[in-house]
């Protein structure tokens, strides 16, 4: 997607100008853009002030940062389910070693689970961790 020349506050002072009365096609204009583009800015910066277009800004960078980690342990308990699979089809009785580890994966999908808020929920699909 691509980036606004304008910066948040920049935005924020033309909302400012047309709620003082200022036309909205003169601010645009002068700012050399459309005004459809003001009135999405309108629409998304609607009545927020500083702080709080600084606070959405955090929570969606959040929100990328927890997407990232939600892949990276669907990746995690699609390959832990792809070597358990593995293992059953291979042998018929598996080993105490092998019973060990498959514990163990499972233990750490339950943690990370719990600290997702019991479930990781992906973007088409919902994973669940059941005790």
């Amino acid at each position: 997607m691509r980036h606004s020349r304008f910066t948040d506050s920049e935005i924020l002072h033309l909302l400012d100008e047309a709620r003082a009365g200022v036309s909205v096609p003169e601010i645009c204009r002068t700012a050399g853009v459309t005004e459809r583009t003001f009135y999405r800015w309108r629409r998304r910066f609607g009545g927020l002030s500083a702080p709080a277009v600084q606070h959405m800004r955090e929570l969606a960078a959040e929100n990328a940062r927890l997407r990232d980690l939600v892949d990276r342990l669907s990746q995690r308990l699609k390959t832990a389910d792809v070597d358990t699979s593995d293992v059953a089809s291979t042998t018929a009785m598996p080993t105490n070693a092998e019973r060990d580890r498959a514990r163990q994966q499972t233990r750490a999908s339950r943690i990370a689970a719990e600290k997702c808020g019991g479930g990781v929920i992906g973007r088409f699909a919902s994973v669940r961790i059941n005790p």
